[in-house]
């Protein structure tokens, strides 16, 4: 029996699953090394260290730390300073003076007062905006708390803070606040730590006073129900995560993608809650996935009844949940019969023509997990300084036959200089 790196964990009794969606696991590995080390573990394996999107994959991953040692690694780091939105988007200074370097000691946040924008400190504590997705409302609340506070307050109660696309928002933002005589935050960051593998998340949750402006203090790790920066290498238990979702290299039609996925793969991707389709999103926005326009999913309508069926058989049930554009499902005689997800905006469910040339989105079966006859490719997102770009690498020594395997495995990762600031 070939001994693999898995098999070498469950041995040593250092893996714990656990998971919020059937599409994306998270494992502590109870094995301490360095963050680098930790790291090029998990890409072995799995997919890479663990990315946190919001409050409930953080409070998932910290119990599991108070109940082991109490700190384990994560793959925040240290990057070149960027903009970010709280909602994942990638800000520009089109719609905001960019801050000066010198000024620039620690993460800061944008607020509003009285029209005009202007930065401050992070853990300074303020009223703020947030909005409610589906609506165009806004709502300022009147309590004061940090950014990274009221981020988790937006969440909670609305879905998040305000974030703005274009100068149309800005002014209703701005508007809805004018009478306001204290500043107020929205949802923007700029600090100078990322996520190593492209995940674009503005979730931080650092310990009071945090991070630490040090040079040799660039990795993140939990600790004490918190995050906070300390020396890459330090000894330390980590997290890896694994996305069961890849995408097709090549545009099909639906009933092409749908022979090939059953064929080769596990079908075409089935969204069947509001986490998996959460999954999906962290996915396609990954720095370096550059796909635009519709992509399949695993959805037909009937031409003779109407109705809406997964390609399991089972029928989609709206009452519990869907993500169809415009609210409500495609009825026919209006409605291409195809179903599809846009990659951009919020993600909505779309009617295809099912002849249309589309990228295909599946999920990983645990055969190909387990690198069975399917020796995957994987996609490193490599992050220099200057530029993100593409780059094979293998998930076995074994030569990947494009007969057999003609798609990508989406495995997220950045190259080790950024870890080090």
């Amino acid at each position: 029996m070939e001994i693999t790196p898995l098999l070498v964990l469950l041995c040593a009794g250092v893996y714990f699953p656990v998971s919020l969606s059937r599409l994306r696991q998270f494992i502590l590995v109870k094995n301490e090394t360095i963050w680098n080390e930790s790291r090029d573990n998990c890409r072995k394996i799995y997919t890479d260290l663990v990315t946190i999107y919001n409050q409930e994959d953080f409070h998932l991953l910290a119990n599991l730390v108070n109940e082991s040692k109490p700190s384990v690694w994560i793959g925040l780091t240290r990057t070149k300073p960027n903009l970010q939105w709280s909602n994942g988007d990638l800000g520009n200074f089109t719609l905001v003076s960019k801050p000066n370097a010198s000024e620039y000691t620690s993460p800061i946040c944008l607020a509003i007062h009285r029209g005009n924008t202007t930065w401050d400190h992070c853990n300074e504590t303020k009223t703020f905006m947030c909005f409610k997705k589906g609506t165009s409302n806004v709502t300022l609340v009147q309590e004061n708390k940090t950014w990274y506070d009221a981020q988790s307050y937006c969440r909670k109660n609305y879905t998040d803070l305000v974030s703005i696309r274009n100068e149309e928002q800005m002014e209703e933002v701005k508007n809805a606040g004018i009478t306001k005589t204290t500043p107020y935050w929205i949802g923007l960051l700029y600090d100078d730590w990322g996520w190593v593998d492209g995940g674009r998340s503005a979730y931080r949750n650092w310990n009071t006073d945090l991070p630490k402006d040090e040079d040799i203090s660039n990795c993140g790790k939990i600790w004490m129900n918190q995050i906070m920066n300390v020396p890459c290498d330090n000894n330390e238990h980590y997290f890896c995560n694994t996305v069961h979702i890849n995408i097709t290299r090549e545009r099909m039609t639906w009933e092409q993608g749908l022979v090939y996925c059953n064929t080769h793969h596990n079908g075409l991707l089935r969204i069947e809650s509001a986490e998996d389709q959460t999954v999906t999103e962290q996915m396609l926005t990954l720095n370096g996935i550059n796909i635009t326009g519709p992509i399949w999913l695993g959805l037909r309508q009937s031409n003779l009844f109407g109705f809406w069926v997964w390609t399991n058989g089972l029928p989609l049930k709206t009452e519990n949940w869907s993500n169809w554009k415009g609210g409500r499902q495609p009825e026919l005689h209006l409605s291409q019969h195809c179903g599809a997800m846009e990659t951009e905006g919020d993600f909505k469910w779309t009617d295809e023509d099912c002849l249309s040339s589309l990228y295909v989105i599946y999920p990983l079966s645990s055969a190909e997990t387990d690198d069975g006859d399917c020796n995957t490719a994987s996609v490193s997102l490599m992050v220099s300084s200057s530029v993100s770009s593409l780059s094979i690498r293998r998930a076995s020594s074994s030569v990947m036959s494009s007969a057999s395997c003609s798609t990508i495995a989406i495995s997220r990762a950045s190259s080790s200089s950024s870890s080090n600031g």
